[in-house]
């Protein structure tokens, strides 16, 4: 079982909210097919999904295959890229 820490979340979380929150509000449109909401933002991130709170609400998108460390970015990219 692949597992990514809390610390490695928590770094994740704020990187995609301070410089990719367009890409967050993406994923809750495209994945969450959550398409009205005021704010949003990834809260945690795991081997399996990515919870984004939005409005006080959460949605939890789940990754095609389990996710280690090394394979956050190429999959956040490639999730993103399969949206445009």
């Amino acid at each position: 079982m692949k597992i990514i820490s809390k610390e490695t979340s928590k770094r994740v979380c704020d990187h995609m909210n301070n410089d990719h929150l367009d890409s967050v509000h993406k994923y809750l449109i495209h994945y969450g097919k959550i398409a009205n909401f005021e704010n949003a933002h990834m809260e945690e991130i795991n081997n399996s999904y990515m919870k984004i709170n939005y409005d006080g609400q959460f949605a939890i998108i789940n990754f095609k295959n389990e996710i280690s460390e090394e394979e956050i970015h190429s999959t956040l990219v490639s999730m993103i890229k399969e949206i445009k």
